[in-house]
């Protein structure tokens, strides 16, 4: 399962890179707008969870030019609008299209669960109670979906952050007031491999 939702997040995410950077992606060269197109892509991918591994795999790249692109990408987003605004894009289209495709799972779920209901409790209830239980049905389905849109709107900001969320935490619990600069030099020696 998790090949095949890895499989339709690359895939998705090739066209809209390809689209937005005006590229081949794949194609092995070094033309500013397919390493951006590549950057963009092994970042959210990355995001979402994958290995570099994976990731790189997809695109034809080995596992370190996925690491060095997700170490360069905060530099492209600092210092490159034409990136960052179309790196933007695509991340906006992407989590989109996620979104919307776990919402079509969830009502397909809610209307097989209501149809199984009917089979079970209504047999023999007269026409004008079925019509007010079916209202009923399609309304708690229209709040479960609003509920279920603003988890995943909620979800999709948080995306980044919850990745991280207990080193997040564990920073925060043990430095010590006035510690913060110390902590970060710290920490970049750590990341860099000094």
């Amino acid at each position: 399962m998790r090949n095949q939702t890895f499989n339709e997040d690359a895939e998705f995410l090739i066209y809209l890179c390809e689209e937005n950077f005006h590229c081949d992606l794949k194609e092995k060269n070094r033309v500013r707008n397919n390493v951006n197109a590549r950057v963009a892509f092994g970042v959210i991918m990355r995001e979402r969870g994958y290995t570099f591994a994976m990731i790189g795999k997809h695109i034809n790249r080995d596992h370190a030019t996925i690491i060095h692109y997700n170490a360069q990408a905060d530099m492209y987003l600092k210092t490159d609008k034409d990136f960052k605004n179309k790196f933007d894009l695509v991340k906006k289209e992407f989590d989109e299209k996620r979104v919307d495709n776990k919402m079509k799972k969830i009502a397909n779920f809610v209307e097989n669960k209501d149809k199984e209901n009917y089979q079970i409790a209504l047999p023999h209830y007269n026409e004008e109670l079925i019509n007010h239980i079916n209202l009923l049905n399609k309304e708690k389905k229209d709040l479960y979906l609003e509920i279920e849109i603003l988890k995943l709107s909620k979800g999709v900001e948080n995306t980044s952050t919850d990745r991280v969320k207990k080193l997040i935490d564990i920073v925060v619990q043990r430095t010590r007031l006035g510690k913060e600069e110390e902590i970060e030099t710290k920490l970049n020696r750590f990341y860099n491999g000094l």
